[in-house]
């Protein structure tokens, strides 16, 4: 089949809710460049698979190369850019919401927020005899079945992504055990809706009575089933309902604070910086870029 390159860079920093694509698998060439890669985010997943030359992947405060047969996945809401050292790079992307994992199940199993919670922000993959061919076969696969309009073929793409989240997650987290592996309580399934749902003003307590549980042993409980203590996934979370703020409000850093959650200016930055390597002024600066 022959691969139709495309030759352009472009920024995903607008959210368009009309576009009927929630699932791109492409195949793209670029070339050298004096100028430097778009800085942008957006709320998919993406992973960026080598094929020949070098791939620069600029995260803040550090730069990934990939050589060919290595690949790199980002998680959402993650400040990215591409750039290759070679003459040409060629790589396939793939980028899709995080709702396509989403598996409804009779076992209770934890919700995809839980696995991107505790797979950080970014993970490199590295090509080696073991692992090559089939790395190499799952992201061409997927190129081949990106369509528009024909059904089975998303489906198959669908697939494919599983198939490679699959891989990403099995190889990012290694403390998985037994105990931690058994189905969730429902109640602490629905206690992650809640929080969501409250994340600029809800406290341990309330999550607490919400789960009609103790203080104590919830906080427990909470840590030991999705990894992450409380204080820190409300955290999380009001740093993701943050990036709409900065990138497309007029609002102050200090007004956005506050808005999230934040009991002052300064605690923001912390736990910004602390995420995402980066201050909110900072990240406001590369994703409006013109």
């Amino acid at each position: 089949m022959e691969r139709k390159p495309i030759n352009e860079k472009k920024s995903f920093n607008v959210s368009d809710a009309n576009l009927p694509i929630y699932m791109e698998g492409i195949f793209r060439r670029i070339r050298r460049s004096s100028d430097p890669g778009i800085f942008h985010y957006h709320e998919c997943i993406e992973l960026l698979y080598c094929v020949k030359g070098e791939l620069e992947v600029n995260i803040p405060g550090e730069t990934i190369m990939l050589s060919p047969g290595d690949f790199v996945y980002l998680a959402p809401n993650t400040p990215h850019s591409t750039d290759t050292n070679s003459d040409i790079n060629e790589h396939i992307f793939i980028k899709f919401l995080p709702s396509v994992l989403h598996v409804p199940a009779s076992r209770k199993i934890p919700p995809v927020n839980y696995f991107l919670s505790i797979t950080g922000s970014y993970n490199v993959f590295r090509a080696n005899p073991k692992n090559r061919e089939r790395i190499n076969s799952m992201f061409f696969e997927a190129y081949e079945n990106y369509s528009h309009t024909d059904y089975f073929k998303r489906l198959m793409l669908r697939a494919n992504i599983m198939q490679l989240m699959a891989y990403v997650f099995e190889n990012s987290i290694s403390n998985i055990d037994a105990e931690r592996s058994k189905a969730i309580p429902d109640v602490f399934l629905a206690v992650l809706d809640f929080i969501d749902n409250n994340y600029a003003s809800v406290t341990l307590e309330e999550a607490a009575d919400f789960c009609s549980l103790s203080y104590s042993y919830f906080s427990r409980m909470f840590k030991s089933t999705f990894n992450v203590s409380f204080s820190n996934y409300v955290i999380k979370k009001r740093i993701e309902k943050s990036l709409n703020l900065i990138t497309n409000s007029n609002l102050s850093l200090n007004d956005i604070a506050l808005e999230c959650g934040f009991a002052n200016l300064s605690h923001f930055i912390k736990c910004f910086t602390n995420e995402k390597s980066i201050t909110p002024k900072q990240f406001r600066l590369i994703v409006t870029q013109k």
